[in-house]
């Protein structure tokens, strides 16, 4: 997913290859291995940013939060932040929304109307992933 969000590219230079790139822990913890604290640095930009010379952590974090947002599609983000805000869930189109269930931020709970048997909209609830993601980027 890291990948596919930087077009297989560095995220702050844009250098392209896979075989140059690496993985970023945000925090420098390699053992919190969150979608939200990962990004992609190429090989030189990462080298740089840990001997204090290149990228800032603000700079990175910057970078983050536009391909968080970026990832989760505009409709998806404000669905996270209403329910967020209001502490209920949302009715949606299912096709605007699952992608955030399958990142574990939201749930799909009930189906709220049908068409020919077809899902036409659904209540999606905000997980606790779901609100610390929001909380931590979005606030």
């Amino acid at each position: 997913m890291l990948l596919l969000e930087t077009d297989d590219s560095c995220a702050m230079c844009g250098h392209r290859g896979t075989g140059v790139l690496t993985i970023h822990h945000i925090d420098g913890d390699r053992d919190h291995s969150e979608y939200d604290n990962m990004i992609v640095l190429c090989h030189n930009c990462h080298v740089s940013h840990n001997k204090g010379c290149g990228p800032t952590r603000e700079a990175i974090e910057e970078r983050k939060k536009r391909l968080i947002a970026k990832t989760l599609t505009q409709y998806g983000l404000n669905a996270l932040k209403i329910a967020s805000r209001n502490g209920v869930g949302v009715i949606a189109l299912p096709f605007l929304l699952f992608h955030l269930v399958e990142l574990g931020f939201m749930t799909k709970e009930e189906t709220q109307m049908e068409y020919d048997n077809i899902e036409a909209t659904a209540l999606f609830v905000i997980t606790l992933r779901g609100k610390d993601l929001v909380g931590k980027w979005f606030t």
